[in-house]
């Protein structure tokens, strides 16, 4: 079948405008949130933040939800919901299919409350595939399809982030935004400002939602490892990832921006970049990147990038976490080898099943786990599960490396 051209282009995902139950939200919305609420029943759902029955109905309470939503306990209930009647499916839109925006509209066909409805994307050769390989209506603009949508997750290039998000936000639509949130901090409160509640915005940063990076987490916020004194983070993928690509963006937008969102979100503590070095090897920006950076306790950290690795090697990505701590280590392999596949006669490969693998019948990963979290905050008028402001500490992080590699200075908070 013919791939789609452009590999940055996106999809964009489109969920309910507003708060459920609020009086801005549009009046097909509250519609459809009155059926919610009249129908719901208290036993269905377990209580998140205790907002259930009524308290659903007019969004009264959010504070417990948050704190549940940032430790990502709320991810146990996806999927094993029982929605009340009258309960209409999330209408979801994905704008670019590169590749990126076919994760993103395959992974949706698996996520029960949510109906994929439309794409777009620039390219006609993309939107034929589209409307062939998903059966799904395909425009060239994102305005083309607001209309039709209810919310939106947004995968273009990352030069096209700001634009596509500001559209969709003034439309009502609630957006998932893939990560990096923007190439600067100042596009990122732009995009901030144009929110209408602040749960509207949804930043994709999928090892959020991964487990092994949850029970990492908890096992270090719960104090186990005590101070923590030092970090190393590393993502390293094959040179193919980078070709076709890295005319547009830096490894360390690429792949820097999860391990800088990695970082804060395991530890809890805010980072700051001491410096960074880099050599161009294979294309015109830095192709590896080593960073370091200081957390505001103390603790001091390395980040290391690439995307060198040859074609030859079995697994596509060399990723891991190691902290060490007062009381011992945590190491976390974050690579894409748990399934090796040897062809007889021919080549090896590891084969993805975390991340965003292609399956047939479901399955639990990553980034439909991700992409279930939007649209259960979407449809119960939840609090998001990664803030516009998470996002943009991240891009703040990988802005500040591209600076030091610069020899600039930081552009500040």
């Amino acid at each position: 079948m013919p791939e789609p051209q452009n590999r940055g282009s996106g999809i964009f995902c489109c969920a309910v405008g507003r708060l459920a139950g609020c009086a801005a939200a549009p009046a097909p919305a509250r519609r459809a949130v009155a059926a919610r609420a009249g129908g719901h029943r208290r036993s269905s759902i377990p209580q998140v933040g205790g907002r259930c029955g009524g308290e659903f109905a007019s969004c009264a309470t959010r504070t417990t939800g948050v704190q549940l939503t940032e430790l990502g306990t709320h991810l146990a209930f996806v999927g094993t919901q029982q929605w009340g009647p009258g309960v209409d499916r999330l209408r979801v839109g994905v704008v670019g299919v590169g590749v990126q925006g076919q994760l993103h509209a395959r992974a949706l066909r698996d996520v029960r409350q949510a109906e994929l409805v439309a794409v777009a994307d620039v390219s006609q050769q993309n939107r034929e595939w589209a409307e062939t390989h998903l059966g799904v209506r395909a425009v060239p603009d994102v305005v083309d399809l607001l209309d039709q949508v209810d919310a939106v997750s947004i995968c273009t290039p990352d030069h096209l982030h700001e634009d596509a998000t500001l559209a969709a936000l003034a439309a009502g639509k609630r957006v998932l935004l893939e990560k990096p949130m923007a190439l600067s901090r100042a596009s990122c409160d732009r995009i901030i400002a144009g929110r209408p509640d602040p749960d509207a915005l949804m930043i994709g940063h999928v090892l959020r939602f991964d487990p092994r990076v949850r029970r990492l987490r908890e096992v270090v916020r719960s104090g186990e490892l005590g101070d923590i004194w030092h970090v190393k983070v590393w993502r390293c993928t094959s040179q193919a990832v980078g070709e076709g690509i890295w005319d547009r963006t830096s490894v360390a937008w690429f792949l820097g921006i999860h391990d800088a969102d990695l970082l804060r979100f395991v530890t809890g503590r805010e980072v700051e970049v001491t410096g960074a070095v880099g050599r161009k090897v294979l294309s015109p920006s830095h192709d590896v990147v080593h960073a370091t950076v200081r957390f505001d306790d103390g603790a001091i950290g390395t980040m290391e990038n690439n995307w060198t690795l040859p074609h030859s090697r079995p697994s596509r990505a060399d990723a891991g976490l190691r902290i060490v701590g007062e009381h011992g280590i945590l190491e976390m392999n974050l690579s894409h080898n748990d399934l090796l596949y040897a062809h007889r006669g021919g080549a090896a490969s590891f084969m993805d099943t975390y991340f965003w693998p292609s399956r047939d019948g479901g399955g639990a990963y990553n980034l439909r786990s991700e992409l279930e979290a939007f649209v259960d905050a979407a449809l119960t008028g939840g609090p998001t599960p990664v803030s516009g402001e998470e996002g943009r500490a991240a891009v703040t992080v990988v802005e500040d490396i591209e600076a030091a590699l610069a020899g600039d200075p930081p552009p500040g908070n």
